[in-house]
């Protein structure tokens, strides 16, 4: 079983386990006879474990067979829950893509948020930035390879388009930043190719996978900082 934790809750992720919750129970009958009466609060505590173990799983699961490479059986293999559990949580597979995908995302902007608050500097917004991503990509590899990586083909769930809206998001953080940063020294390339640009080279080590240097995730981020900033040539200097 994974080992890695899922990020934080999101409180659409709750309302996720509310519906399901909801369609799990069972109707009425036909005669006004009242439906069983909603989980309580202890049930709930107790089931939240297995939705972070399911989280978990599925997102190592995607990480390593690609969406469309991956079935609900070996979702339910992996994460040691029964189909019949699984659907008690979601609604398929897509929904539990874009589960992980808006976890993750809430995750990076809440993290992001935290790492910059106080911060006035651009460069140094710009260094706290990166190490923030950077790190989060250290603790949670696999969710941050399905959120950059996969895609339901043809899905019509809902949660597509909310994931989106969130990662441009995430995207316009650092966009605003590297604004702020041009505001003070003219760069060569625009803002929208230079965040797409960093974002590569935070993702690009465990992409590419063969590099042997070993760095501390500190280290790997003052890394990319300083290659972005000031070109594998050298340039005038940080100054940070």
């Amino acid at each position: 079983m994974p080992d890695e934790t899922p990020p934080p809750p999101s409180s659409a992720g709750a309302a996720d386990a509310a519906n399901a919750s909801s369609h799990a129970a069972p109707h009425g009958s036909p005669h006004g006879t009242p439906a069983t009466a909603a989980p309580s609060t202890a049930d709930v505590a107790t089931r939240a474990p297995k939705l972070e173990t399911l989280l978990s799983a599925a997102a190592m699961t995607f990480a390593t067979r690609g969406y469309s490479g991956t079935s609900m059986r070996d979702i339910a293999h992996d994460s040691g829950i029964s189909l019949s559990g699984i659907y008690y949580y979601t609604r398929g597979k897509a929904a539990l893509l874009y589960e992980i995908q808006s976890r993750t995302i809430d995750a990076l902007l809440a993290s992001a948020a935290q790492a910059l608050d106080g911060v006035t500097n651009p460069r140094e917004q710009l260094l706290r930035f990166v190490e923030n991503h950077t790190a989060y990509m250290e603790e949670h590899p696999a969710f941050v390879r399905v959120l950059s990586h996969e895609t339901a083909p043809g899905s019509a769930d809902e949660r597509r388009e909310v994931v989106e809206m969130k990662r441009l998001q995430y995207v316009r953080v650092l966009r605003d930043i590297l604004d702020r940063v041009r505001a003070e020294s003219p760069a060569p390339v625009g803002t929208d190719f230079a965040a797409d640009m960093l974002f590569a080279m935070m993702s690009g080590p465990r992409q590419w996978g063969v590099s042997d240097t070993e760095l501390t995730v500190g280290a790997a981020a003052r890394n990319v900082y300083d290659l972005f900033i000031d070109g594998f040539g050298g340039g005038a200097g940080s100054g940070a």
